[in-house]
């Protein structure tokens, strides 16, 4: 799985609100934009789109109201799409789906104690070892708090829980864990993970595995009442989950982790945010197998809010992307796309999106990145050649709807294949069907 702080906007913009996801982003001063050398040095630079090489994976179903937040290739025989489910009566089921190199089938999950959830992230190491991870989405009722949630954890919850989380009034009615579960090639398993504290909600962050005994997930718990939240490194060992506590930030301050990449248990990168006066500050954590360092993620401009990094991809050993936004939620623009090569940070290029929604690479170390264009309905793709970026469409099928949105998509190792994963405009039940595209597979 590519990621998941932000990991994306789950709301297709041709149905409102019908599916969301995290949105971590947004404002900044156009006059500063113009002045800094760096953000002129680095502004966008895009190539005509191309006649479109993507298809539609899963035919769409106008009765399926569904959603894709994620999705994992291993092989080309062996991939996984996760998310949710609706039924008319707007209960929310979670959903995985499996790619055997022929066709996509549904897979059934293990039961979830009778609640409502949604999957948010899966990660693969192999056919028989495969993890998700996700979220209840009955955690709130009705109650009066002074403390609104943030945009990106509200984007977590279903519609009406959401819309009242935001406005400060609703809170949990106990503590809220996530929903975790393991697949082993026959079954999927249900994975008991400790709640969070009496009157917290518990949400996923990201999910990454970089081997069978390296497994990471990232999440942040919020308090409706007071309105604090702080987030969470775990590690899977091989056998049991712990938590990771992070060095603190180079001004001493506590960090929240987030997005999670790398090529295997000594390589690993997280990025993070540390604040103070209301200010954030995007940073990049490694460990190296023995011990974890931190530095801080440059920015293109100094912003009142800070910056905060969302996404970060790796190409090769030692080598990232980190693709980020200001940390604002207000105008859609202010982007942060950079490089590090291990010795220095190289500014590059923004995408022609407003944001950010995912990244990845394929087998052959492109990096690809998807969101809206400014002031469209529809997703693009766009991938790195070294010294701009190419967009590419959605096939006719889709860009013939109202909207679109792409929330993640993963490389097929080993090759130069894609998948995309997310939701498009139709006359379900919620307004949106779930969206599997694909390009050189299937």
């Amino acid at each position: 799985m590519s990621t998941r702080a932000t990991r994306a906007t789950r709301a297709t913009r041709a149905q409102g609100s019908a599916s969301r996801g995290i949105r971590v982003a947004t404002a900044f001063a156009a006059c500063a934009l113009a002045l800094t050398p760096w953000a002129a040095q680095a502004q966008t630079e895009t190539e005509p789109t191309a006649q479109t090489p993507w298809k539609l994976a899963i035919p769409l179903s106008e009765t399926d109201a569904s959603v894709f937040m994620d999705v994992d290739a291993r092989h080309r025989n062996d991939a996984w799409a996760v998310g949710r489910k609706t039924d008319d009566s707007f209960s929310a089921a979670p959903l995985a789906r499996h790619w055997d190199g022929k066709r996509w089938s549904d897979v059934p999950l293990a039961a979830t104690g009778g609640r409502p959830a949604q999957l948010d992230a899966v990660a693969a190491s192999g056919p028989d070892d495969v993890w998700v991870a996700g979220t209840y989405t009955d955690v709130e009722i009705a109650a009066n708090s002074s403390a609104r949630l943030p945009d990106r954890l509200a984007d977590r919850l279903s519609d009406a829980p959401a819309d009242r989380s935001r406005g400060g009034a609703a809170r949990p009615a106990a503590a809220s864990p996530i929903v975790l579960q393991h697949w082993d090639g026959t079954r999927w398993k249900r994975v008991q993970r400790p709640a969070p504290a009496e009157g917290w909600i518990r949400f996923v962050g990201e999910l990454t595995t970089l081997g069978r005994d390296s497994v990471w997930l990232t999440t942040v718990d919020w308090n409706p009442v007071t309105g604090a939240y702080a987030g969470k490194l775990e590690q899977w060992d091989g056998r049991t989950w712990r938590q990771t506590a992070l060095p603190p930030a180079p001004d001493g301050s506590p960090v929240e982790p987030w997005d999670i990449t790398g090529t295997g248990p000594d390589d690993v990168w997280v990025t993070a945010q540390a604040g103070s006066d209301g200010t954030t500050t995007p940073l990049l954590y490694h460990f190296d197998g023995r011990r974890w360092t931190v530095d801080t993620v440059p920015v293109p401009y100094e912003y009142g809010a800070g910056w905060v990094a969302n996404h970060v991809v790796t190409t090769k050993r030692g080598t990232v992307h980190v693709f980020g936004k200001t940390n604002d939620p207000g105008v859609a623009d202010g982007l942060l796309a950079t490089r590090w090569d291990g010795r220095t940070w190289r500014p590059v290029p923004t995408p022609g999106v407003e944001e950010v929604s995912a990244a990845g690479t394929d087998g052959s170390g492109t990096v690809w990145v998807t969101g809206w264009p400014v002031g469209g309905s529809h997703a693009v793709l766009s991938r790195w050649n070294g010294a701009s970026w190419t967009d590419e469409g959605l096939p006719e099928e889709i860009s013939a709807r109202v909207g679109s949105t792409l929330l993640d998509l993963d490389g097929v190792p080993g090759t130069r294949a894609v998948l995309a994963v997310g939701d498009v405009a139709c006359e379900s039940t919620t307004g949106g069907c779930g969206l599997v595209l694909s390009r050189g597979i299937g």
